[in-house]
């Protein structure tokens, strides 16, 4: 009953609508519309095609965003790790720089405290050498002082010696002379 009732009111809003129209001017109009609504469907239906489309392009896009995304952000960390690491090799850099710096400012203070002890042996030779000289020359004068003094020495012992030889050749050659003087008398009583 309702159905029939609301059947009755859905066609007096069409008559309505119609204005009273003739029925075939109706079925024209329906018609018309029907052709409408039908393209309007196929329309619809294309949309819809072109929508999926669009979409499965907007998830392929998106997909394809999501993994440049990622890309990203690992090479962002892996910048990160080597711009980590970079700076640290680059303060061990620093670092070993300034021990090199600090053992070359040491090297050269020692090869300068070298030159100076160098310096200082060499200066401290060459007084050595100078006393060395000084030395040989006073023993050299004192050695030839010394073979003077020998030497006159010697010249004093053998004119001593020789004027003692000279005295006892004068003793022993008078000596001889009275032995000699006795000798040929004792000769000549051997002789008989």
């Amino acid at each position: 009953m309702t159905a029939q009732k609301q059947y009755q009111d859905d066609i007096n809003e069409l008559n309505e609508i119609a204005r009273h129209r003739p029925r075939s001017t109706l079925v024209l109009g329906i018609a018309q519309e029907n052709r409408q609504i039908r393209e309007l469907q196929q329309e619809n239906k294309e949309l819809c095609l072109s929508l999926e489309e669009h979409q499965s392009a907007l998830e392929l896009i998106m997909q394809k965003y999501r993994e440049q995304i990622m890309k990203l952000l690992q090479s962002n960390r892996v910048e990160k790790s080597i711009k980590t690491r970079q700076d640290q090799k680059n303060r061990e850099i620093e670092q070993l720089i300034d021990k090199i710096s600090e053992m070359a400012a040491v090297m050269q203070k020692a090869a300068s405290v070298d030159d100076q002890l160098s310096a200082h042996d060499h200066e401290k030779l060459t007084q050595l050498q100078l006393e060395n000289n000084g030395l040989r020359e006073i023993l050299e004068v004192c050695t030839t002082a010394k073979q003077k003094i020998l030497d006159n020495v010697k010249a004093t012992e053998s004119d001593d010696k020789s004027a003692q030889t000279d005295q006892s050749s004068d003793q022993s050659f008078e000596s001889l002379d009275s032995q000699g003087e006795n000798e040929p008398v004792n000769k000549a009583s051997e002789n008989d």
